[in-house]
């Protein structure tokens, strides 16, 4: 994945070799350079608000992230996993600000969408969990709680695994 400065570079550089190469009359490769601008651009526009949101909630700065999904006029337009990755963030803004059917609605989704890793699938079914621990639907909680124990998981998720098992009693 491309940072956002690296990937305005490449469109920057390959729009200068598409005007080059078509000002020397070489129309197949100044296409080329500006097939390979525009595959950058629509990179950009469809995907990189969802990566930065993603970037922004793993650092804690939520704000930041509410403003970058924000700016996702479509989302009905992205991929399956970019949509997973959509719902992840936003059940996890909707959770900071305690609106827990909303923040489970969107865990749901974002589970069923497809998470790229099993560790972010692990940390869904954990935050469901702590969601069906605060509405008293414990059964629900042990089964969520029980499938981030099955998926890989990271150590700092097996941490936070452990602290729930403490809070519910197992």
């Amino acid at each position: 994945m491309f940072s956002n400065s690296l990937r305005l570079i490449l469109i920057i550089i390959s729009l200068l070799f598409s005007a080059y190469q078509f000002f020397k009359g070489e129309l197949y490769l100044g296409c080329l350079f500006a097939t390979a601008a525009l595959l950058l651009i629509y990179g950009l526009f469809r995907y990189d608000s969802v990566w930065s949101a993603f970037q922004q909630i793993k650092k804690g700065k939520n704000t930041e992230a509410e403003n970058l999904l924000n700016s996702v006029k479509y989302p009905n337009l992205l991929s399956n996993q970019q949509k997973a990755y959509y719902f992840f963030i936003k059940a996890v803004l909707e959770q900071d600000k305690n609106n827990l059917d909303d923040a489970e609605f969107f865990y749901i989704q974002a589970i069923e969408k497809g998470l790229k890793t099993s560790n972010d699938e692990a940390i869904a079914n954990l935050n469901l969990a702590h969601i069906y621990r605060e509405k008293k639907m414990i059964e629900h909680a042990q089964l969520k709680l029980q499938n981030a124990i099955e998926l890989a998981h990271k150590e700092g998720v097996e941490k936070e695994i452990q602290k729930f098992k403490l809070t519910i009693g197992i």
